[in-house]
């Protein structure tokens, strides 16, 4: 696979997810003119772990094995870790749709945020977006007022517009 192709899949995905270049630049810890260029196949020498790091920001992988995972259940595996009470798919869906902290999950929300790596949360964005039929952008954008709310420290949810 040439960089071409890998930046066309970048791209892709990225528009599925709903992030805006500068969005995916924070995540993976590049500048927003790598991400251009990438996308325009004409990024210079960026190595193996850069690019993956980038793709799994997106929500995708260039070292896949094949198998399909369910974003959903393991970005609940890492929200539901150490709270009495867990989070299920039906609440971190609501969730996501409505920009609502639910009652008694607040730590599960506050994990989700400021803890959860963000590919992990573009990879359930997107699944959920897809399951529901609408757009990513609405879900990033539901996330990014609860940060606010919340005062997330990460820089990330500044980025989503």
């Amino acid at each position: 696979m040439d960089i071409s192709t890998i930046g066309a899949i970048i791209k892709k995905e990225r528009e599925a997810c709903g992030l805006t270049q500068r969005a995916l630049a924070v995540a993976s810890h590049v500048s927003r003119v790598t991400i251009v260029n990438l996308e325009n196949g004409k990024v210079g020498d960026i190595g193996a772990v850069k690019l993956s790091e980038i793709a799994e920001s997106v929500g995708t992988s260039l070292f896949s094995i094949g198998k399909k995972v369910d974003s959903i259940k393991m970005t609940l595996g890492n929200v539901n870790t150490s709270y009495k009470t867990a989070m299920s798919v039906s609440d971190l869906e609501k969730f996501m749709l409505s920009g609502k902290i639910p009652s008694g999950l607040e730590g599960q929300v506050l994990h989700l945020i400021d803890e959860t790596p963000t590919a992990l949360v573009a990879s359930a964005v997107k699944q959920i977006a897809a399951k529901k039929n609408i757009k990513a952008k609405l879900l990033w954008k539901n996330l990014a007022k609860v940060a606010a709310e919340i005062k997330s420290p990460n820089k990330f949810w500044n980025c989503i517009g």
